[in-house]
């Protein structure tokens, strides 16, 4: 244990190795669809499922691999999954068809899903519960720079080289990752009592996440919501109800009953997802907006887009470091209210130029800094930690499922965005900002949810593991 200190912050570059490849390979994916769709002879509709399966593999098995490694040595399938994750990226180097690409994609989401169900619970285990804060804040610079990094990466490597290339570079790293992981990583079997796996519960997730990410998909390809993405919607939407009816019903759900009495936990996992549909929500119309009305072109969008992860990665660290030394319950109040205000920007504007949503994105990435860390910090810390794979599975599964969210409720308001004979004002007037209105009272809801988050500061204890 006094060695597994000593390394703790050795262990974590492992940890935000594999957040880095995790958040890189999703923008460097983005830009190299169009290359792949061309090589396939497949259309863009098509080419999209490459990155829809890869969303589709971690939100149907991250709960059910948390549950796994809170059975098994955490840092046996830690380390795994980044070698998984390499297989994977070969296999997707090497494919010679449009199938077999997908399901290299698949390998290489249940890669990601081993890594990402365990990167929150390895730092809980390593980190005494008065640094963690310090430690995600760190961990939210890593995601900054993936998510700042990613396409302009891979627009650049694209110029110089093919996108299988792209692939290959997670080779090495993944390898890496995973030998430094096994002989770092604490050894030790969990204290998790041995229960049966909710398969059913599994499946019910799957397919009801599959459905909702498809009438996503299908109504920002319509820029509406058809009767098909509708039927779609209402049916995942159904069988995510039979999901919790099914967890009620028995004591060994995914959605673990025990973890959810627990008001840091289950108040944590609701804020997380309403911000993360404030964010997508958000991001989607203005990023048309830029392009299609202020004649942006795509790099110039890009830029100013990036001031979010940019604020956001510089005020993590310091947001980490208070809720480790006051609590966290400051942070997330203050987080989600400067969310709400940041909407408030756009919402009340009588035009909305690109001043203001540059001050609004970097406004809501202050804001998502001071959350994000410490609301993380506050639920990994208050699980019990012969579940913290468990907690930390949830954490990544909500946050995919806002995402989800996020684009249907922009969709709905703002789905027909510059249509053919409409102006800017009539396409982006009052839908907008009756969207942007709707996503401040979710995010003011936060801020006052915050104010019941226990004020208790961390403990100046050793790491429990």
């Amino acid at each position: 244990m006094p060695a597994m200190r000593a390394n703790r912050w050795g262990i974590l570059q492992i940890v935000n190795m594999g957040t880095l490849i995790s958040t890189l390979d999703v923008g460097i994916v983005n830009v190299s669809l169009p290359r792949m769709a061309e090589q396939f002879s497949v259309s863009l509709a098509q080419i999209q499922w490459v990155a829809t399966v890869y969303l589709l593999t971690m939100v149907a098995l991250l709960p059910f691999m948390g549950k796994l490694s809170d059975r098994l040595e955490r840092r046996t399938v830690y380390s795994w999954g980044f070698f998984v994750f390499g297989a994977g990226s070969l296999a997707i180097a090497v494919s010679q068809g449009f199938a077999a690409l997908l399901m290299a994609r698949c390998l290489q989401g249940v890669g990601a899903t081993m890594i990402m169900a365990n990167s929150q619970a390895m730092v809980r285990m390593v980190f005494p519960d008065h640094e963690r804060g310090r430690a995600l804040g760190v961990n939210a610079i890593v995601i900054s720079a993936g998510t700042l990094a990613g396409p302009a990466l891979g627009g650049l490597l694209l110029a110089f080289v093919d996108w299988p290339m792209l692939f290959w570079i997670n080779v090495p790293i993944s390898l890496a990752a995973c030998l430094l992981g096994m002989r770092w990583f604490p050894r030790g079997k969990s204290d998790a009592a041995k229960s049966k796996f909710d398969f059913v519960g599994t499946l019910l997730l799957a397919a009801g996440a599959c459905l909702l990410m498809m009438a996503a998909e299908s109504a920002k390809e319509q820029s509406s919501f058809s009767m098909e993405a509708a039927i779609e919607g209402i049916v995942g939407a159904a069988l995510l109800v039979a999901l919790w009816l099914q967890g009620r019903r028995i004591d060994y759900g995914i959605i673990d009953r025990e973890l959810f009495r627990r008001r840091q936990v289950w108040l944590g996992n609701a804020s997380s997802f309403l911000i993360n549909v404030a964010q997508m929500a958000t991001l989607i119309p203005v990023t048309f907006y830029l392009q299609s009305q202020l004649g942006y072109s795509a790099w110039a969008a890009g830029a100013l887009l990036m001031l979010q992860p940019l604020a956001m990665g510089v005020v993590a660290p310091f947001a980490g470091w208070f809720r480790d030394k006051y609590g966290g319950s400051s942070p997330i109040a203050a987080g989600a209210l400067l969310c709400a205000v940041s909407m408030l920007v756009v919402a009340l504007q009588p035009s909305v130029t690109a001043a203001g949503i540059g001050v609004q994105l970097a406004l809501f990435g202050v804001g998502t800094g001071l959350f994000q860390a410490t609301n993380n910090a506050e639920i990994m810390s208050a699980a019990p930690e012969a579940k913290s794979s468990l907690a930390s599975s949830l954490l990544a599964l909500v946050r995919y499922l806002g995402q989800i969210a996020g684009i249907g409720l922009a969709t709905l308001f703002v789905g027909s965005m510059g249509a053919t004979g409409q102006s800017a004002d009539e396409s982006f007037g009052a839908p907008i900002r009756i969207l942007f209105g709707l996503c401040f009272l979710l995010c003011l809801a936060v801020a006052l949810a915050g104010r019941i988050v226990p004020k208790d500061r961390p403990e100046s204890k050793a790491a429990s593991g």
